[in-house]
């Protein structure tokens, strides 16, 4: 007689509609796929199969912050061609332990065959099905980057560069009061082709949705999957305290469970 696994695997919660534009394009191409489908990044593919994969991040870092024209860009030019590659067996505690090991998401293959993604966000949404909760206290950042409503975008997206932060929090007089992140700048500026210089009041995510400090894990995941965060700013009354993101949250389950690393390679296309 078999034992079956009581938790959920990589084949369980993996993001399955891999999402994908060629090398030849733009980068304009992968923001409008990552508008559309509402994710963080796309693979990138050429005439053998995948070949680099493009994020929030590197849009940030590798684009904009260079000042480059999305438009103008080639995106074989601006992905990254290595990514951790594993399988859909591995659990949840496995995946969350391999995604901080390698700093990165993780790519699923059956075979040759690439088959889904694993990203923070996954890891989180599968923590409903987690029975034992765990503390964020550890991973928590205090480190908070705010800006004024009035500070145009191309300034803070060159803050976020700077800091090495995905969000800034929106406030004035020492108040929190919304948060501007990768998705915000990808969804409200890019996208819908606003100008850089769009005052952040317009287009950050408000009103704040935040939780005490206090909080565990499978609640502030829970947050999070409900409203579709990445973040999750904390403050006790009004005053703000800190931030978590989802892949704190998975730092913080990887530590409290410690599997036995898994193995998982790089896999370099280029």
């Amino acid at each position: 007689m078999s034992l079956k696994h009581a938790g959920p695997l990589v084949g369980d919660f993996m993001g399955k509609g891999v999402v994908t534009v060629y090398q030849e394009s733009n980068v304009s191409k992968a923001v409008q796929a990552m508008d559309e489908h509402n994710i963080g990044s796309v693979v990138v593919v050429d005439s053998l199969g995948p070949c680099g994969v493009f994020t929030e991040r590197d849009l940030v870092s590798r684009v904009l912050a260079r000042g480059k024209d999305p438009s103008a860009t080639v995106i074989s030019e601006v992905a990254s061609p290595r990514f951790p590659a594993t399988n859909s067996s591995l659990t949840l505690e496995e995946a969350a332990s391999a995604m901080i090991t390698k700093k990165s998401r993780l790519m699923v293959f059956d075979g040759p065959d690439l088959v889904g993604i694993v990203t923070p966000t996954d890891i989180v949404r599968a923590l409903k099905e987690v029975q034992n909760d765990f503390s964020i206290l550890r991973v928590i950042s205090t480190r908070v980057v705010t800006a004024l409503p009035e500070t145009p975008v191309d300034l803070v997206v060159r803050l976020m560069e700077e800091k090495k932060v995905g969000s800034v929090i929106m406030a004035e007089d020492a108040k929190w009061l919304g948060i501007f992140t990768e998705r915000d700048l990808v969804k409200r500026i890019l996208a819908r082709k606003r100008s850089m210089h769009t005052p952040l009041a317009e287009v950050a995510s408000t009103p704040l949705v935040t939780a005490e400090p206090g909080i565990f894990g499978r609640e502030a995941a829970g947050i999070m999957s409900l409203h579709g965060f990445k973040r999750l700013p904390l403050r006790v009354g009004s005053e703000g305290v800190g931030v978590v993101t989802a892949r704190d949250i998975v730092q913080a389950f990887a530590e409290a469970n410690a599997p036995h690393a898994p193995k998982v390679n790089w896999v370099q296309w280029n």
